[in-house]
């Protein structure tokens, strides 16, 4: 177990959000880290997009139709079949974000769908 000390401000702020309840308090800090971990994961991931996207032409020259593992913006692997990539890359990096995508012959285009919205009949 880590031990984390929080700047006095900031403790009291939580403990006056939860309660002095440690379970509580030990609760809402949990859950305020695992919130801003997939926050996290979610930024790195569209960062590692944009740079697959950005070297779509030369992956799709290099290894068509493979899967590629992007990190930090690099090609670090690369596979036929996509489980066995993942193992791979799990087992370097552990739970490190990575992005593993397929290179098709066509890059993915982003849709947008408007949500409908409904209007009253005079």
């Amino acid at each position: 177990m880590t031990t984390v000390t929080l700047a006095p401000d900031l403790a009291e702020e939580i403990e006056n959000l939860t309660g002095k309840d440690h379970a509580d308090t030990q609760a809402f800090v949990e859950k305020a880290i695992r919130a801003y971990l997939i926050q996290l994961r979610r930024e790195i991931i569209r960062t590692e997009t944009e740079a697959f996207n950005a070297q779509y032409e030369q992956l799709r020259a290099r290894h068509p139709g493979q899967y590629v593992a992007i990190h930090q913006g690099q090609v670090i692997d690369h596979d036929s079949d996509l489980r066995t990539l993942h193992l791979r890359v799990y087992e370097q990096l552990d739970r490190t974000p990575v992005l593993l995508k397929q290179v098709t012959d066509e890059p993915e285009r982003e849709l947008i769908f408007r949500s409908p919205h409904l209007e009253r009949s005079k």
